[in-house]
């Protein structure tokens, strides 16, 4: 499986964003590989502050395919990959 991500994470400075496909709510999102931050907008995830901690959320996610980032807009967030 192919995973996109956009950068590192503002807040941790660890993770790499990786943009994922909210099932529940039918939206992509930002999610930091290891502090579990997320942003809804990728505009955003410079700001560590606008972020929100992702295990506090309840809804189910897949990882998009390119395709899928593409047709939802997010193309030009696809700062790298790697395949799982």
């Amino acid at each position: 499986m192919t995973i996109y991500w956009f950068k590192e994470c503002s807040f941790c400075h660890q993770g790499r964003l990786i943009i994922v496909y909210d099932v529940t709510n039918l939206r992509l999102y930002l999610h930091c590989e290891e502090c579990e931050r997320g942003w809804l907008d990728p505009a955003e995830a410079e700001n560590a502050g606008k972020g929100f901690l992702t295990l506090l959320e309840s809804f189910e996610t897949e990882m998009p395919s390119l395709k899928m980032i593409e047709n939802m807009g997010w193309l030009e967030y696809v700062g790298g990959r790697f395949e799982e």
